[in-house]
């Protein structure tokens, strides 16, 4: 018999399972800031910050002139104290409350010059106290009668009868309640005509008032439309400012993708494009958001202040300037 053969034991086999392998480790990326960019809009001038002054009543014009000032506002004076005048002219740079012209007041000053004079005499009058005089010395008289009969029945008992006495009592007493009555009366009539005297002379001080230039706002003069010594009617336009420290820009927002509220105390930043491909910054703030929302394209308007700024005497942002591009961060 062939030898038995040894059975073979099968390898045992065996599967190693990987080792687990770390995930890369993942950095969350900020986020980008959400804003609201608007491109190529257009600045506008506010409705404040400009002034047509005009004639007040049919008169002429009698004076087109100012006194000059510095950069702060002060007037310019000469060697001898008085002010430098100067024509008002497109271009000259003016302050809220100063006089630029007057119109033909030369009536106005006369009553002025009256209503002054009656005034100093109604002052006068009222120091003047003739019934008040009159009425004390009628007081003095009656004190003295009294105490004759008072000392005389002192002397002699019976001198003067008890009726005698309490009649020239009671006439002090009358005499002294018509002083009082007296003084009041003086008074109160004599400052109510000075009152009225001061009314008049206000009132013409006002009218005077009325007939000056004055401007309402600190800006530059843009237009002159009258010349001295012309006369013009109620409503004719003389001159006109504009104020450009602070200018506008309005805008559209979609009011399917932003709210009202998005907007409040937004602060923006206004980039202008000028000639020659230059590029300035500006700084600027939400101040308006139109509580209405337009049917058919469902947009509202917000306006936004740019605060402008110069170079030299020149103002760099000026109405009716496009290619103006606002990024507000919302």
């Amino acid at each position: 018999m062939p030898p038995r053969q040894q059975a073979v034991q099968p390898t045992p086999f065996s599967v190693t399972a990987p080792l687990p392998v770390a995930p890369p480790s993942v950095v969350p990326q900020p986020m980008a800031p959400k804003q609201l960019t608007f491109r190529n809009a257009v600045l506008v001038l506010p409705r404040h910050n400009e002034a047509t002054l005009s004639a007040s009543s049919p008169d002429k014009l009698t004076s087109l002139n100012t006194g000059q000032r510095d950069a702060a506002g002060n007037i310019v004076r000469d060697s001898e104290d008085n002010p430098i005048m100067i024509p008002v002219r497109e271009g000259i740079n003016v302050f809220k409350g100063q006089v630029l012209g007057h119109f033909d007041d030369s009536e106005l000053r006369s009553t002025l010059k009256i209503n002054q004079a009656e005034l100093e005499v109604a002052k006068a009058e009222r120091e003047k106290n003739i019934e008040v005089i009159h009425a004390a010395q009628r007081l003095r008289s009656a004190h003295a009668d009294l105490l004759m009969m008072t000392e005389g029945n002192k002397r002699l008992a019976g001198t003067y009868a008890a009726i005698e006495v309490r009649r020239a009592g009671l006439a002090v007493e009358e005499a002294e309640a018509n002083l009082e009555l007296q003084k009041y009366n003086i008074e109160e009539l004599k400052t109510r005509a000075v009152t009225v005297q001061e009314s008049r002379l206000e009132q013409t001080a006002v009218q005077i008032e009325q007939r000056q230039l004055t401007a309402p706002i600190s800006g530059t003069v843009v237009e002159v439309n009258a010349a001295e010594g012309e006369w013009l009617g109620v409503g004719a336009p003389v001159l006109k400012i504009v104020q450009l420290d602070t200018l506008w820009v309005r805008v559209q927002v979609n009011a399917k993708e932003y709210n009202h509220s998005d907007f409040a105390d937004k602060q923006a930043v206004i980039q202008v494009a000028f000639a020659n491909g230059r590029v300035e910054t500006f700084q600027g703030a939400v101040v308006f958001c139109d509580p209405i929302v337009k049917a058919g394209s469902y947009t509202f308007d917000v306006n936004i202040e740019v605060q402008n700024r110069k170079v030299g005497n020149f103002w760099l942002l000026h109405p009716g300037l496009d290619g103006v591009d606002i990024v507000i961060p919302l």
